[in-house]
């Protein structure tokens, strides 16, 4: 890491808006704990809190160096590189504490980090019960895992424990499988301890994991990141500044305002049953596989007191997004699925006699609805008392576009930076020698914007760890039944913008994982090969090894006569078309959408070449769908990542 490196993760604990010093507070922060791995061969940052103004000395084997806390507390002592090796005791002492990690080891630190492939656990994947068997007694490699937080601004430590923990056949299975898998390959690669820093959350979007700053570069950001800040601020003054909005894009589809008619009245409305669970389950008809934004009201008769005296609204879980309104004042609104919901009542929100409590629920995925029992759907009282919403609630499905339908900005895996505040930014400046990013499932509704978000995220991470930071991308799988004909494909796209991303960064390599996907589970098993194909990468990004790091790559699409020649380069070996005689999964096409055509491809050497035909031939696209089929490969079993080019 680089005196620059250094200065850069002191000024963000610095900048971070955190309470002063509490006495509660451990001397070291939590990164810092028994079975923990440091950075080799680079200065170690180490940092905590203490009394205000105490002198901070800090140890590790024979190293010893002392800062002094400031006036918040806060305190940053910078030890010298070491060596791979240990175990040390990594020790703090003041005038008032002291604190010490046991088994510490130096070796190489990898931060892993993304969705729910990356989430997903050793137990789950391919061969399970022989990866979570003897193989996995591994004394020199640790693991710490991040758990699920957000916040709306950035944290300086977590809000949940975090702890190291050493890799065994006890405590493997619920671990990271990429970040496991990886990590072990790189030991085969270099003998030296190895850290594994688990900080992943399914279903998340990339927005979530960026810094607000890079998100503010961002085009279409700037409406929600001003609802953001307000809702940092003033929680009421932040949803009520949203759902503004909300309500302005809801009255574009033609629709009445639901939310201002009160219980029992307006057309089409129809009594849900009493028991709470999806409505997928109701038995009507119509909700057996509804996907969209259907309304529900409840209604509840209050005594002045109780009105008065109300503090909070319960809704339970609910799935995907809702957006509340009571007595036609919006309350609340959050995109988290199944997580329950809790929203302040400012006062006199609530009324004496009958009070309407209205939620617009989006669900685009699987079960929809309020979830739980009816008891969780209550008015909370200043006292702590329930008052349970009577049923039947009412509901009505209202079919418009959702595609574009707004989502507040605080939202769990959806959120502006709120991830990033609660996950990534309490690391600090920890030492990390490369970052493993596996996502976009989530954004490939708009996968074209991926590019400068990645960038971004990128150039955000690299705030916090060093400039010199390598990241090592997942590129997305296929998923989903294979078409017979071309197709325009979001997640296609998605996967040309992060080839696009890390083409533009030499810093960054690209792990191609078709070939390892499964069209019917969004979840592959097989994270050992992408582990592998990710440590391909590592060795050129990371160990500066001269390799072909993603397998082969497109160095020229021209056209010759009635012929467009493809070549190839970073081939290790030679290429070949397996289980048939001719490349599968290139099109021709012309300048617009739907121009796209199937050809005959043939392999000559290092090129494919393509008969134009009678058809246009504008573009070149290969392995271009959900879910490819596609099938060259290297003598490396490297597969060509997909791509689109002009033909020149």
């Amino acid at each position: 890491m680089t005196k620059h490196s250094l200065l850069l993760g002191a000024a963000l604990l610095a900048l971070s808006p955190l309470p002063a010093f509490a006495a509660d507070a451990p001397l070291l922060h939590p990164m810092f704990q028994d079975h923990g791995v440091l950075q080799r061969d680079r200065p170690i940052p180490v940092w905590g809190d203490a009394k205000p103004g105490e002198s901070v000395t800090v140890t590790l084997g024979n190293a010893k160096v002392t800062a002094k806390a400031g006036k918040d507390g806060r305190w940053q002592a910078t030890l010298p590189a070491q060596k791979a090796g240990g175990p040390f005791t990594l020790s703090a002492k003041s005038g008032s504490a002291e604190q010490s990690a046991t088994d510490v080891l130096v070796g190489d630190v990898y931060l892993c980090s993304g969705q729910s492939n990356m989430e997903m656990q050793v137990r789950r994947s391919l061969d399970a019960w022989v990866e979570t068997g003897t193989r996995a007694n591994q004394p020199q490699m640790r693991y710490l895992n991040v758990e699920r937080d957000t916040a709306t601004a950035v944290k300086r430590t977590f809000g949940k424990p975090v702890n190291w923990q050493v890799i065994s056949p006890q405590t493997v299975g619920d671990m990271s499988a990429v970040c496991y898998f990886f990590g072990r390959e790189m030991r085969k690669l270099e003998d030296v301890p190895v850290g594994l820093i688990n900080t992943a959350w399914g279903g998340s979007t990339i927005e979530s994991w960026m810094p607000v700053e890079e998100l503010r570069k961002q085009p279409d950001y700037e409406d929600d990141l001003s609802f953001l800040a307000k809702y940092d601020s003033n929680q009421s003054e932040g949803v009520r500044a949203f759902i503004g909005g909300w309500e302005k894009w809801w009255k574009k589809t033609g629709q009445p305002d639901y939310w201002r008619e009160p219980f029992g009245q307006g057309d089409g409305w129809r009594d849900a049953p009493a028991t709470f669970r999806p409505w997928e389950t109701w038995g009507i008809p119509d909700m057996a596989a509804y996907n969209g934004i259907v309304w529900m009201r409840a209604s509840i008769s209050l005594t002045a007191e109780q009105a008065k005296s109300a503090v909070a609204l319960h809704l339970g879980p609910a799935d995907d997004l809702d957006v509340t309104w009571v007595n036609g004042t919006p309350v609340g609104s959050l995109y988290g699925p199944g997580d329950p919901r809790r929203y302040p009542l400012p006062p006199g929100t609530l009324k004496e006699g009958a009070n309407t409590i209205t939620v617009a629920i989006l669900d685009g995925y699987g079960d929809g609805g309020l979830y739980g029992s009816a008891e969780a759907q209550a008015v909370e009282l200043s006292d702590g008392a329930l008052l349970t919403l009577p049923t039947p609630w009412q509901f009505k499905p209202t079919p418009v576009d959702t595609s574009l339908v707004p989502q507040a900005p605080w939202g769990t895996v959806n959120g502006l930076s709120t991830i990033h505040n609660a996950m990534l930014a309490p690391i600090g400046p920890y030492g990390v020698r490369a970052a493993l990013w596996y996502q976009g499932e989530s954004n490939t509704g708009r996968p074209v914007q991926y590019q400068s978000l990645l960038t971004g995220l990128m150039t955000g991470w690299r705030r916090q760890f060093g400039a010199d930071l390598p990241f090592l991308i997942v590129q997305l799988p296929e998923w989903g039944y294979p078409q017979d004909k071309p197709m325009d494909s979001g997640w296609a796209r998605l996967r040309e913008s992060q080839r696009a991303a890390v083409a533009a960064d030499p810093k960054a390599g690209l792990a191609v994982a078709l070939g390892v996907g499964d069209w019917y589970d969004i979840h592959p098993a097989n994270k050992q090969i992408v582990a592998k194909r990710l440590v391909r990468a590592a060795r050129k990004v990371v160990l500066g090894e001269k390799i072909a790091p993603s397998g082969p790559i497109p160095a020229s699409v021209t056209r010759s006569g009635d012929t467009v020649s493809v070549r190839f380069t970073d081939i290790d070996g030679g290429l070949k078309a397996l289980s048939y005689h001719r490349p599968l999964g290139f099109e021709l096409c012309g300048e617009g959408p739907g121009t796209c055509r199937f050809v005959d491809a043939e392999l000559k050497g290092d090129a494919v070449t393509l008969p134009v035909g009678t058809g246009p031939a504008v573009r070149v696209r290969y392995c271009w769908a959900d879910s490819p089929i596609c099938n060259l490969q290297d003598s490396a079993r490297q597969p060509p990542g997909p791509f689109e080019a002009v033909v020149k």
